[in-house]
């Protein structure tokens, strides 16, 4: 990589976030707000304001923003803040700006200057190695780690003519789309299950043996400590009817950039030369900001100790605690302040409604063609990913070419 003579500083403005708490008393304004948390939980480098669905402040009537804090298409938020050493400097291009929208203090706004740099280029360019250890040198914390902004500012930039910046950003981006409307597809996916899941489980309009919803029909319904439910159902907690344990420990230092992958509290973090679990398991974060939070780790996984895995068995079928985890989570269940977490202990109190076997094993039939489609995605959702992961860095530094499409 060869660095041309220009600083991040000389060639754009920034500006620090917006210092309004998230959860602001509301008096007229609802404005989505971009913390910097959420900076690295985006899959992809681009920004739709569709993506903040909870992230919102309110700001009171007599309070001003004003327009440069606003987020405009063009700028790139970078977050100078996090619990994890790997997401800080993360970065997101914004490619739309047809809603208002603001920064969270621990994020700065870059807004260019400059006929020497593409925007979307620079952003490509902070997702790699190059970036990132330019910037670690100034890295300051221990259990959360931040970099100072005017130490930011002092990042070098390559050197390469805007033509071909261009080139590359178009070729990756072309990438980067295929990843997201691949996400797309699976969120519609996961949606539907959802869906089938609540008209099931929560309206009980499952199909009787007449195929007939259960409840409209005239199914019996019985009181029970969560409300009515059909007859022969039962209330019990977790604990009670599935083991629940910790993943094992893995040292970051000893992660791969291939093999089976790996999951953390926030998903996957990377890759092992060995799984832990062979079937997909359901999984809770158990420590940190994103404890409560479940996801559903892949066919052979290594699983950290920063989740717990509900194990299902033959009293509680895979796809049935796989949705009803995702409908009501587990947030009631986190402990702590300065360290949020989940003990096993606790979440084993949780009380569930526990269907009869044979109509969990129906909606497994139902659900199981959903569950395919979403893991083949998820699989060419990684492949297009370490594509462009691979790709990246060798097209910055000119090891490779872009290639250039005929006619």
């Amino acid at each position: 990589m060869n660095y041309s003579n220009h600083l991040l500083g000389d060639i754009a403005t920034t500006h620090r976030g917006l210092a309004v708490p998230r959860a602001r008393v509301s008096i007229d304004n609802e404005i989505p707000y971009l913390h910097y948390g959420d900076i690295y939980k985006i899959y992809d480098n681009y920004f739709d304001v569709e993506k903040l669905k909870d992230s919102v402040i309110k700001i009171n009537s007599d309070e001003k923003i004003k327009d440069y804090q606003y987020l405009h298409t063009g700028d790139i938020v970078i977050n100078l803040t996090s619990e994890n050493y790997e997401d800080l400097g993360k970065s997101i291009y914004i490619k739309n700006d047809n809603s208002m929208l603001v920064s969270g203090m621990e994020t700065i706004i870059i807004r260019f200057n400059s006929e020497l740099f593409d925007p979307l280029f620079l952003n490509y360019y902070f997702d790699t190695n190059y970036f990132y250890n330019d910037i670690m040198q100034y890295v300051r914390g221990m259990k959360v780690f931040r970099v100072n902004p005017k130490d930011l500012l002092r990042a070098k930039l390559p050197e390469i003519p805007k033509d071909h910046q261009i080139q590359i950003a178009s070729f990756i981006k072309s990438l980067d789309d295929k990843i997201e409307l691949n996400n797309k597809i699976n969120k519609n996916l996961e949606e539907i299950a959802q869906a089938l899941y609540k008209q099931w489980f929560v309206d009980f309009e499952f199909p009787n043996k007449n195929g007939e919803p259960y409840k409209s029909s005239g199914g019996e319904m019985v009181e029970s400590e969560l409300g009515l439910i059909p007859k022969g159902w039962e209330v019990k907690e977790l604990g009670e009817i599935l083991d629940i344990k910790y993943g094992k420990n893995y040292p970051t230092k000893n992660l791969l950039d291939e093999g089976f992958p790996v999951f953390g509290g926030n998903g996957v973090i990377g890759y092992s030369e060995r799984y832990i679990y062979k079937e997909p398991h359901t999984l809770v974060a158990c420590r940190g900001a994103a404890s409560g939070k479940v996801q559903v780790s892949l066919p052979k996984s290594f699983v950290t100790n920063n989740s717990l895995v509900l194990l299902h068995n033959d009293k509680l079928n895979y796809a049935y605690l796989k949705e009803l985890s995702i409908y009501r989570e587990y947030y009631d269940f986190v402990t702590g302040s300065a360290q949020p977490q989940i003990t096993i202990a606790s979440i084993s109190k949780c009380k569930i409604i526990l269907p009869k076997y044979n109509v969990q094993e129906m909606f497994a039939k139902v659900i199981n063609n959903t569950y395919f489609r979403i893991l083949n995605n998820y699989l060419e959702f990684n492949k297009l990913t370490n594509l462009r992961d691979t790709l990246l860095p060798k097209l910055m530094s000119g090891e490779i070419e872009v290639p250039i499409k005929e006619g």
